[in-house]
This record gives C-alpha cells, structure tokens and sequence, in this order.
C-alpha cells in the first residue's frame, strides 16, 4: 500500500518550489519512517512525503508513479539504516554520499554474484558530491548532528 502525505513550507499547498524548480518528493519505505519524516519536517514544507514499499521494485514504481504526476525538482531516499558504532550509532542523522545495493545480485553455482559480476548495472552509485555538501551544510546549519 502506498501512502502519501503531502506538507508546503510556502504556505500555498503545490506551490512551493525549490532552486531546481520543483518541490521535493521525501520517499521512505513504510508507514513508520513515513511518519517520523514528517515529525522531523514538523508540517513546514514544500516535501510530499510517500511511504513506497519495502524492497527496489516498490520503491521504483511508487516513486516513478510520483514522478510522473507531480513536478519535482529533487527526490530523497529516507528511512531506517541501521547504525555502525563509532561513526554512526543508532539514532544518527546520516547523509549518504554513495548508495550501495549489497543485496542486488543472484545466487550462482559457483556462489553470490554481485549484479557488477553479472554484467546487470553497478552495486555502487556515487552521489552527487555538491547536493551531498550543500544538504550537509544546511543539516549542521539547523543545529543537527550529521555523520
């Protein structure tokens, strides 16, 4: 089931926009990481915040079906990542400047074959280095803890 909720910091609902020229599609797996986005954003925003679905098949129609009915200028991934002790325990606030899909690959004779291996795709795609920057900067500038 996908779920949407959508809040403007402009005031005007749809009419908030961003220096990419759009508003900002917040995309999270379930309802719960759905709900604490919205705690976090605390009703001030141009974001349309949206609950896909577990797992890359889900996440990539919910989110292409966003795509394609509203006009966006930027979209994030957000949910529950787990933590690793000594940079980021559990709780952090963490901006990712690399996405890895460990789990995307297939089980071959001779063993688990990343999708690099199998010839599919890449299992590591980098972020972009100056939106990574600027949303860290704007993170630290709102009294967050970022790692």
């Amino acid at each position: 089931m996908v779920a949407e909720q959508k809040t403007d910091l402009s005031g005007t609902s749809g009419s908030g926009s961003n220096r990419r020229g759009g508003r900002i599609l917040v995309v999270t797996a379930v309802a719960a990481e759905r709900e604490a986005v919205l705690r976090g954003l605390q009703d001030a925003g141009r974001f349309d915040v949206l609950a896909a679905g577990v797992g890359p098949a889900a996440a990539a129609a919910g989110t292409a079906a966003a795509l394609a009915s509203s006009g966006y200028g930027l979209v994030i991934s957000a949910g529950i990542g787990g933590g690793f002790t000594g940079r980021a325990e559990v709780g952090s606030l963490v901006v990712a400047d690399e996405i890895v899909a460990a789990d995307l690959g297939a089980e071959t004779p001779e063993g688990y074959r990343s999708v690099d291996e199998l010839g599919f795709g890449a299992a590591r795609i980098p972020a972009d280095a100056g939106l990574v920057a600027r949303l860290d900067a704007a993170l630290r500038e709102a009294g967050l803890a970022v790692a």
